[in-house]
């Protein structure tokens, strides 16, 4: 018997058979047909009007939280309440030298105004419109003005001017109308009244506790139809507007991310000197393509940036710090790694380390680089605390699968199973990898090749290598140092490293297609001593002493400045398969290293092979390899060409282990314009 209403069912069949069922039981309504009188129609818009409202219900308690909100509005209201403001839209930044040649060496000046524009080349068939945001003043040298690195944004300005009515407007807010705006473009300048030319700068306020009761700042927040606001102080955090002031708001409307690579810029306008000479020829180099475009803040974003960004409190310490300041600000990255100097080796205190992959390109360029440490990290970074940004350093990896299958048991061909092999491998990288701090798991990328086709696939067998690739610096002399960062794993005959070709001269003078060759070493002595820790302090040098399974090996140390600056093997010894280091005395302390056995050193020759195809050795101590550290060290090497055609020597080791994880400013990867990256053969059952 029903006697009551079972509020727990919401969909709208439910809830009508549970009014029926509820009525059915009362005595009016006793073998009474719902379905077959007007009743029943009351009951529909009954269980309708339960089912929406109960809809409704739901939907207001997600968005009252952030985490289950999905009305951009309600995420960004929540995110006010942090003190986030949602990124706008960014404009692709470019550099260029921009030269004015004239006929004279008179002395004069030349100003390229704000606004000035520059036309791109097409980038996917559109050229874009760059403009300057500041006036930029050069003095004539000889016959040239030379602006150098000067930054130009793509976009359009564009200006509004407001008249404040106290009565009309008592909140002060003044809407931007544009939703393609770069926000951290606005300037905002106000005047007393019309009548009152004296103009004050207002600033955007990012610190309420540097703010006072009479600080000439603005306040900007996100409107309910995803449009900017900006508003203005209240006499106590910031200064009141006067009724009748003029507020001009200038600002950058933009394309975004879709100007990015543009390039190679010419210009429209004509440039007078101070000495009102319009005879100037023009030439614009470029020194950086534009970079740094990015679309405005997703939902998701948000919902994950403004509690990080919460956590930071406007300052940078924390390595999780400087990553969501970082990203908020030039939001044009796809990963970011922090780590601090303390784990660089030798270790280099007082120093944040930072690395940055772009999500178009592989590097942000230099001027990038210098431009974010000088107007993001500097000004909110503790004093004393230096910043370096380190390129990312890309750790190819090369799949060789080799897939059991039986033919009977699928309609595909080998090409489309193997297709469907790589397009298995690389779903696996686009969930993984191509990121920092990120790890590559052996086990699961078989079990993705697996997976492809369970009825035909027996089983598979994937073998995975690393590879490094470096740009030599051709025609000099030079050594190189190749950091896989991930152990390596020691060759034999029939399995060693291999290099990609170059061209160098041998010893009588002939040009010679070679590559390295690995040879590696067996148990044996100590192969080197490396440094962990400098220490400190020391007045003489400390005793060196060598303990392991082997005997015989011993070593002297160097002291520079108080700091242990070298350790210098002087009996390598026989036997080790492991050692340790200890460092007394000298009159210091916290000196430490660690012993390089043989077994895990290698070393690099230099050969080709002749027309009779005989190994032919150029230079029999090209270099080192350190397979714990994955460190390959060359020696002094001339090159003179590349064979490959991007210019890079490709080095390739089979991983030592089957999970590669990476550190620092590590990115694992697999290139997909690399035929030999996922190479897959087929063996039938």
């Amino acid at each position: 018997m029903v006697d009551r209403l079972r509020v727990t069912e919401l969909d709208f069949d439910t809830i009508k058979e549970n009014l029926k069922d509820f009525l059915s039981q009362q005595s009016e309504f006793t073998d009474y047909n719902f379905e077959g009188s007007g009743l029943s129609v009351l009951l529909d818009i009954l269980a309708y009007n339960t089912h929406y409202q109960a809809y409704y219900l739901n939907m207001v308690a997600n968005e009252a939280f952030m985490d289950t909100a999905l009305l951009r509005n309600s995420v960004v209201s929540h995110a006010k309440s942090l003190g986030y403001v949602p990124y706008s839209r960014k404009a692709a930044r470019a550099f260029i030298n921009f030269t004015g040649n004239t006929t004279t060496n008179t002395a004069g000046t030349l100003t390229i105004p704000k606004g000035y524009t520059f036309f791109s080349e097409d980038v996917d068939g559109v050229s874009y419109n760059f403009v300057t945001l500041e006036d930029t003043t050069v003095t004539k040298s000889n016959t040239d003005y030379t602006f150098i690195n000067l930054p130009i944004y793509e976009g359009t300005l564009v200006n509004y001017l407001y008249v404040h009515s106290e009565a009309q407007n008592p909140k002060q807010v003044f809407l931007l109308p544009d939703t393609s705006i770069d926000t951290s473009t606005i300037r905002v300048s106000v005047q007393p009244s019309a009548s009152n030319t004296q103009v004050s700068v207002y600033l955007l306020a990012t610190d309420s506790s540097n703010t006072t009761s009479q600080s000439e700042v603005f306040f900007l927040q996100e409107s309910l139809s995803e449009e900017y606001q900006i508003y203005f102080g209240d006499n106590k955090i910031g200064k009141k507007l006067e009724d009748g002031s003029v507020i001009t708001i200038e600002y950058l409307t933009t394309n975004g991310e879709l100007a990015n690579r543009a390039n190679n810029f010419v210009i429209t306008e004509s440039l007078v000197d101070s000495l009102n000479d319009a005879e100037i020829e023009f030439a614009v180099d470029p020194v950086s393509p534009a970079s740094g475009g990015a679309e405005k803040e997703s939902i998701d974003e948000i919902k994950f940036s403004a509690p990080v960004q919460f956590t930071t409190q406007n300052r940078l310490v924390t390595y999780s710090d400087y990553a969501a300041y970082i990203k908020k600000n030039y939001p044009t990255i796809n990963s970011i790694s922090v780590w601090g100097g303390e784990n660089e080796n030798p270790p280099v205190f007082g120093t944040v380390f930072v690395s940055m992959q772009p999500k178009t390109g592989y590097y942000v360029s230099d001027v990038e680089k210098q431009k974010i440490i000088d107007d993001i990290i500097k000004p909110k970074a503790i004093v004393a605390v230096n910043t370096i940004i380190r390129d990312p350093e890309y750790l190819y990896l090369l799949i060789n699968s080799n897939v059991l299958y039986n033919p009977k048991k699928t309609i595909l061909t080998g090409d489309e199973l193997k297709n469907n092999v790589l397009s298995a491998i690389l779903e696996y990288k686009d969930n993984n990898l191509d990121k920092f701090e990120s790890t590559f798991v052996l086990s699961k990328a078989q079990d993705a090749v697996d997976a492809v086709d369970t009825n035909t696939i027996i089983g598979s067998e994937v073998v995975v290598r690393v590879q490094k690739r470096f740009k030599p610096s051709l025609g000099s002399s030079t050594p190189y140092t190749i950091n896989f960062n991930v152990p390596l794993h020691r060759g034999t005959v029939t399995n060693k490293m291999t290099s990609t070709q170059f061209v160098v001269f041998d010893s009588t003078g002939t040009q010679r297609e070679i590559f390295f060759e690995e040879l590696p070493q067996s148990y044996t002595g100590i192969a080197s001593i490396r440094i962990l820790n400098p220490g400190q302090n020391y007045t003489s040098a400390p005793t060196v002493t060598i303990t392991g399974d082997g005997t015989g090996a011993t070593a002297t140390a160097t002291i520079v400045n108080g700091t242990l600056q070298n350790v210098t093997i002087t009996n390598r010894g026989i036997n080790y398969t492991r050692a340790t280091v200890s460092i007394t005395g000298g009159n210091g302390f916290g000196a430490t290293a660690e012993a390089i056995i043989d077994a895990r050193t290698g070393s690099l020759q230099t050969v080709y092979y002749d027309d009779f195809s005989q190994k032919q050795i150029v230079n029999s101590n090209a270099g080192t390899i350190d397979y714990d550290n994955g460190v390959v060290a060359i020696t002094d090497i001339r090159i003179l060409s590349v064979s490959a055609p991007d210019g890079f020597i490709r080095l390739s080791f089979e991983s030592e282990k089957g999970i590669i994880s990476t550190a620092k400013n590590t990115i694992i990867t697999i290139d997909e314009e690399d035929p030999l990256a996922i190479v897959t053969t087929l063996e039938i059952v």
